[in-house]
């Protein structure tokens, strides 16, 4: 928690931990808002990011109820396809302007707009302010035998090209698999970085945050390797920050919930509610209203309980 020192009589307080959230989002509109609202304190911000393969009218709908709030941003869209750079370059674009910011925020925390909060802010604020400057997000160092049967290296090690896949599409059951060819060549994460895979979503200290925007500032070619790999939003943050000096800061111990059941991951009901209480996890995803709108309903109320 750091100091401030603004009742100008010189002592020092600390102040509670500021959190800026990123959110990327492709559909349904409807829970962003909801998100958002559920979110919302005076001393918070909120990058969203809307894929631009959505439609105009989606987005609008969030202009029209978040976008004269003065502590939302809606970052300039860009089109984002399955396995492709686009929510690394969603979540860049929000660290760039909270660097445009200063980073007044103490902690950055990426999510999607199917995750809800199934603690309340004072349990956010708290759990940060315990870690004492040190961030959460899973990792694992390459060679990992169990994952993907010790091939997820060819994630970043072959060359992914990926395709436009025209929204007319989606209904004739093209996996999103699909949506790129791989040619097998050999190749190496520049600067000689050692590989690392993880959850793609992470809540990372201002040091974090600021280190990312300069290394990629100063290294485009490491954003450039990253456009031709395959789910790179699993390693990109990863592989940058754990060959950092910043390493031993970094928990493996990821605070967003998810439970890897079909449709993989699960969507979560009233039936997770029990073990949603009894989680030491901040977020969970995912959630769908049109599924179970009642454990988002129940996890609102349980947030207002002191």
């Amino acid at each position: 928690m750091t100091a401030d020192t603004s009742s100008g009589q010189g002592e020092t307080r600390p102040h509670p931990i500021r959190i800026a959230f990123i959110i990327l989002a492709h559909h349904r509109p409807e829970s962003v808002i909801r998100l958002v609202r559920r979110l919302h304190q005076p001393d918070h911000h909120f990058y969203i990011h809307y894929n631009l393969r959505s439609s105009a009218a989606e987005f609008q709908r969030l202009v029209d109820e978040l976008g004269r709030l003065p502590n939302v941003t809606l970052l300039e869209r860009h089109k984002c396809t399955w396995g492709d750079l686009g929510m690394v370059l969603g979540a860049l674009k929000a660290l760039h302007a909270e660097a445009q910011e200063g980073f007044v925020h103490d902690y950055a925390i990426l999510l999607t707009g199917q995750d809800y909060p199934i603690k309340s802010d004072a349990a956010f604020r708290e759990r940060l302010a315990r870690a004492a400057g040190g961030s959460f997000m899973e990792h694992a160092a390459w060679p990992i035998p169990d994952w993907e049967r010790g091939r997820a290296i060819k994630r970043i090690e072959n060359f992914h090209w990926h395709l436009p896949f025209p929204n007319w599409a989606r209904p004739l059951g093209w996996p999103p698999s699909r949506q790129h060819l791989t040619l097998p060549w050999k190749r190496k994460v520049p600067g000689g970085l050692h590989p690392y895979f993880g959850s793609a979503f992470w809540y990372l200290h201002r040091s974090c945050l600021q280190y990312v925007v300069d290394y990629v500032t100063k290294h485009p070619e490491y954003v450039r390797f990253f456009q031709h790999a395959l789910i790179p939003d699993e390693n990109f943050f990863q592989i940058l920050l754990m060959n950092s000096p910043l390493a031993p800061t970094v928990s493996k111990h990821c605070l967003t919930y998810v439970d890897w059941r079909p449709p993989w991951p699960g969507i979560l009901t009233m039936s997770d509610l029990p073990r949603l209480q009894a989680t030491d996890h901040l977020l969970a995803r995912k959630f769908d209203p049109k599924t179970d709108s009642q454990v988002l309903d129940e996890l609102d109320f349980l947030a207002q309980r002191p």
